[in-house]
């Protein structure tokens, strides 16, 4: 089994959810609270978590409070967030490495993959994915280096990097997210303040990744020395890190870290000034370790949502909100994202403007990004393609307008087909019985001299046979044979279809 703890204060709207995700398979789960008024403990209790209250010391001092003196049972724990929620893959990952005897683990730790969402909406770019963090480590090999803010644990290698996803979505919105943030960026001021004067040389440093060293270094050695560091830090997020990938939320998120890598230039700008002007003791006199935690007491509360009542754990065979948490990472590669947003930003614009009867320039537009088209096919330019290097149309077809081509897995087109005006062919659908929603990118053959009328659909996987005529507002789910008029939803042969 695995133990686990979570620090608290106030966390009444996220518990639930990081709760209900470790039923049933982990060891005694730890909840250290620093004084919460909500109904954070009666929430944790109900879920047969270990409430405890310790007056809070800091980040990083509380977590190695509670490594040193609760009473752990299990070889391995697991450190959450209250705002996090482990997926089902993560799950069987870490059961499968806990149930393995403890000395076949040569590792003594492991890093795991963290999807950030934010305003709801997952972050897959921005230089926060993947995102790594040393969260599962073997009983007495990792404690918390002192450090106010963003800490790190301490251990030796080797350790090991698991892939699956724990999620990371703070439900209490966007005021509480400005406020924590204003909080961090202050604490984050005062310790690149201390290392800049050398208060902490000689401390354990702390096992980082390589976003996490790089991120850290940057903000000790180059943040302090350049002018608007809230702008490079947006360039950097949002163009070099691809997080305009992410949308307009990508943006909005690179704004908002933006701004908290600003506030932290300004209050370390502030402690520089005030250097020159007091003794550097005094200074640190006044930093004290317990006080660089600016602490999660009452300063929050009126930052905190109305928290509901106490959540029961699911009944057995109900499915519990996490699974519908779980979504797999990215199914695309680099170079597909880039692709996709070139076609997006700049060939679906050019295919959307151009002359109604240049065939000839969107199919040459087409074949650019990787799509096979035959001659004379004749393609009108409302018709919207999703994925053009995953279609394949042959000699003399013709797309009607407004057709969706939703080529997420291969479309092929065979000769002299017709796919009339609001068609919609779907090469792309989610696998609805895994909980991490997999994506499922099944071909749609279309053969020779067919015609799909107009409005029709036809679904993931589906094969209509050549001669094969599939009526207006038709829905095909499954293989159509040969030289058949087909009608309905779901779609079947009506009758023969006869040239004359």
């Amino acid at each position: 089994m695995i133990d686990v703890m979570i620090i608290t204060f106030n966390e009444a709207l996220n518990l639930p959810h990081c709760l209900a995700a470790l039923q049933g398979w982990t060891g005694r789960v730890f909840v250290i609270d620093s004084g919460s008024t909500d109904q954070t403990g009666e929430i944790a209790e109900s879920y047969g978590a270990t409430f405890i209250h310790h007056d809070w010391p800091g980040y990083a001092q509380q977590k190695n409070w509670g490594l040193t003196n609760l009473p752990f049972e299990s070889d391995w724990i697991l450190i959450v967030d209250a705002d996090e929620v482990i997926t089902g893959d993560l799950r069987d990952r870490l059961i499968e490495i806990a149930k393995r005897p403890i000395n076949d683990v040569r590792e003594n730790g492991f890093f795991v993959n963290r999807l950030t969402y934010f305003v709801g909406k997952p972050i897959r770019h921005c230089g926060y994915y993947p995102n790594w963090n040393m969260r599962f480590f073997k009983r007495g090999k990792g404690f918390y280096e002192d450090r106010a803010v963003h800490e790190h644990i301490i251990i030796d290698n080797p350790v090991g990097y698991i892939k699956q996803l724990m999620l990371h979505d703070d439900r209490r919105g966007l005021e509480h997210y400005m406020a924590k943030h204003n909080r961090y960026s202050t604490l984050e001021a005062r310790t690149i303040f201390m290392e800049m004067i050398g208060a902490n040389e000689g401390r354990p440093k702390p096992k980082l990744s390589g976003s996490s060293r790089r991120r850290r270094w940057l903000k000790r050695y180059i943040t302090p020395h350049v002018p608007m560091p809230g702008i490079w830090r947006f360039l950097y997020m949002y163009v070099f890190r691809l997080g305009i990938l992410d949308g307009r939320i990508g943006f909005s998120f690179c704004a908002f870290i933006s701004v908290y890598d600003h506030l932290v230039g300004i209050k370390l700008k502030e402690l520089r000034r005030l250097a020159k002007t007091k003794d550097v003791e005094e200074i640190i006199a006044s930093l004290p370790a317990s006080a660089l935690a600016v602490t999660e007491g009452k300063e929050g509360t009126e930052f905190e949502a109305t928290a509901p009542p106490p959540i029961k754990p699911p009944a057995e065979g109900e499915p519990d909100h996490p699974v519908q948490l779980s979504p797999e990472a990215s199914p695309w590669t680099f170079k597909e994202k880039l692709g996709r947003a070139l076609w997006m930003l700049v060939g679906r614009p050019v295919f959307r403007i151009s002359f109604h009867n240049w065939y000839r320039f969107r199919a040459r537009l087409l074949r650019l990004f990787g799509a096979r088209i035959g001659r004379g096919v004749a393609i009108r330019p409302s018709v919207k393609i999703e994925v053009p290097w995953m279609i394949n149309i042959d000699d003399d077809a013709t797309i009607g307008d407004h057709a969706i081509l939703y080529s997420l897995g291969p479309i092929t087109i065979g000769k002299r087909s017709i796919v009339s005006q609001y068609a919609h062919l779907c090469a792309g659908t989610h696998d609805y019985s895994d909980h991490t929603f997999k994506l499922i990118r099944s071909p749609v053959t279309i053969g020779d001299d067919a015609w799909i009328g107009a409005d029709a659909f036809i679904g993931p996987g589906v094969k209509v046979g050549s001669l094969t005529v599939v009526g207006a507002r038709s829905s095909a789910y499954k293989d159509l044979p040969d030289g058949q008029v087909c009608i309905g939803n779901p779609a079947k042969p009506l009758k023969e279809r006869v040239l004359r």
